[in-house]
Formats: C-alpha cells, sequence, structure tokens
C-alpha cells in the first residue's frame, strides 16, 4: 500500500513538474472532475456538470488525474460514439495517468473511460472548445492566467492539496 501511495504521488508531482515545464502562461489548466479527478463519477451525469462551469478555449489544457491501468481516457471524433461508449473510430486513447491535453482546435470533443462499464456508469466527457478565449475567466480555481511566477504557484500548491488528498484516499 505504501509502494502504491508512492507511485501515485509521484506520478501527480510528475505531472505538475511537466507542466511547469512545458510553460504555464498559454492557456488555462482545468482539472477534470475537479477534486474527484477522472474516476467512475458519483453520478451519471458528473462531469456534464463540471464541463457546464467551464469556459474551455484553444490553448487550454485538459488535466485527467487517473492511475494507469484502473482508468483511461478514449477520445472519439462523434457525438454517436460518444453517446454510445463505443470504441470503434477512435481518435486519441491515453493510458498512462496523469495526462494533460492540450486543446489545439475549436469545436466539440468526447471523452470516456473505456475499462469495463466505466463509460456507461458516467465516467465520460464533452466539451466545446472555443475558438476565442472570453475575457473574464475565473472559472477554475487551478487556473491562471497570470505571470508564469503565479500560474506554477497555483500549480505547485494545487498539486500538495491533490497529494494530499490522494493519501488520504488510499489510506
Amino acid at each position: 500500500m505504501a509502494r502504491s501511495k508512492g507511485h501515485l504521488s509521484l506520478l501527480l508531482l510528475s505531472a505538475v513538474v511537466a507542466s511547469l515545464v512545458a510553460g504555464s502562461s498559454a492557456g488555462i489548466y482545468h482539472i477534470v472532475g475537479a477534486g474527484k479527478g477522472w474516476r467512475i463519477a458519483p453520478n451519471r451525469t458528473y462531469y456534464e456538470e463540471w464541463a457546464r462551469t467551464r469556459n474551455i478555449s484553444i490553448g487550454d489544457k485538459l488535466m485527467f488525474l487517473y492511475r494507469s491501468g484502473v482508468y483511461n481516457i478514449v477520445e472519439v471524433p462523434s457525438k454517436d460514439l460518444f453517446m454510445g461508449c463505443s470504441m470503434r473510430n477512435i481518435t486519441n486513447r491515453y493510458q498512462n495517468g496523469p495526462t494533460i491535453i492540450e486543446l489545439t482546435q475549436p469545436g466539440p470533443r468526447y471523452y470516456f473511460c473505456g475499462v469495463g462499464k466505466h463509460c456507461e456508469e458516467g465516467q465520460k466527457l464533452t466539451i466545446n472548445v472555443s475558438a476565442v478565449a472570453q475575457q473574464s475567466r475565473v472559472d477554475d480555481p487551478a487556473a491562471s492566467s497570470s505571470s508564469d511566477a503565479t500560474a506554477a504557484h497555483r500549480l505547485l500548491s494545487l498539486a500538495a492539496c491533490l497529494l494530499a488528498s490522494a493519501s488520504s484516499m488510499l489510506m
């Protein structure tokens, strides 16, 4: 169990450090599912409700926090495939969590977990990426459009909270 906690902590810390190295000033980071991360949803509309409160634009990044081997992310190109949790015609598949996806094109995006019946149970997310960033975007406590130093500080603070939360969940 201790090894599992250490592994998860290392993965989360790696994701944050990688995002800082890649440059945090372009776009906003949206942690999918907020404090719950990417896992089987507590209800079938959880991720839909989460997405409804976000303004997501080109250049933003989706941060999926999940354990490899337990969850994954499948991206499909159409609403029909998404609604049916279909593994046909997959656009992208991510299996090594945590995963950060930069949004480079406007329009709808469809993601779900392809493990077991997770998608059917509500572990799915659809978003619409705007072509233009909105002026006042204070929609995500993990998000920052200010200086690199402020963004780095907020991401590191968030990482510390996530690590503490993840450790307590694994106990």
